[in-house]
C-alpha cells in the first residue's frame, strides 16, 4: 500500500504558511464586516417590518378579544353540546389543555417529608471527568477507555494584521 502525502500547495516554508496566515486574517476580518453589515440589515428590516405591522397586531388582538368575550358570554349557549362551530370564515371553538402541576418551592422538601419518593426524578448519568481519574485497568472492567486527540489548529493574530494595515496606510 503506496503511503499517502498530502499536497501542501504552495507552502514552501514557514514563512509562505505566515503569509498564508496573514491572509486567512484578513479574510475572517473581511466575513466578519460582511456578516456584521448582513446582520444589521437584518434588524433594520424586523424593525421597520414590525414597525409598518404594528396597527395591525394591535388590531388582530383587539379583534380576537372581542370574538373570545362574545364566546365566553354565550358559552353556554353556543358550545352547549359542542366544542367548535364552523363558520364562513373560520372556526371558533374551546380545546381542553393537556394536564399540568403547578408547584412551589415547598413542594418538593414536602414530597420528602411525606415518603413520596416515588414521584420524584432522580437522574443517573455517569460522571466522566470522574473516571479520568481512573487507571485504564479499571476502565476496562466497566467498558470504557480513555480518548485524547491531537488536533490541529489554526490561530491567526488579527491584530496584526490590523497594525500592518495602519502601517501601510
Amino acid at each position: 500500500m503506496a503511503r499517502y502525502k498530502p499536497t501542501t500547495g504552495e507552502l514552501q516554508s514557514l514563512a509562505d504558511v505566515d503569509k498564508a496566515l496573514k491572509e486567512l486574517c484578513a479574510l475572517e476580518a473581511e466575513i466578519e464586516r460582511i456578516d456584521s453589515e448582513g446582520e444589521k440589515q437584518i434588524a433594520a428590516i424586523k424593525a421597520k417590518t414590525a414597525e409598518a405591522g404594528k396597527d395591525l397586531r394591535e388590531r388582530v388582538k383587539e379583534i380576537s378579544a372581542t370574538i373570545k368575550a362574545f364566546c365566553d358570554y354565550h358559552k353556554g349557549e353556543y358550545f352547549k353540546d359542542k366544542k367548535s362551530i364552523d363558520l364562513s370564515f373560520g372556526t371558533i371553538g374551546y380545546r381542553l389543555t393537556p394536564p399540568s402541576v403547578s408547584i412551589s418551592k415547598q413542594t418538593l422538601p414536602l414530597m420528602k417529608q411525606l415518603g413520596m419518593i416515588g414521584y420524584i426524578r432522580i437522574k443517573e448519568e455517569v460522571d466522566k471527568e470522574a473516571l479520568l481519574t481512573l487507571d485504564d485497568d479499571a476502565l476496562a472492567q466497566i467498558d470504557a477507555v480513555k480518548k485524547q486527540k491531537n488536533e490541529f489548529f489554526i490561530q491567526p493574530k488579527r491584530e496584526q494584521v490590523n497594525k500592518d494595515l495602519l502601517a501601510t496606510a
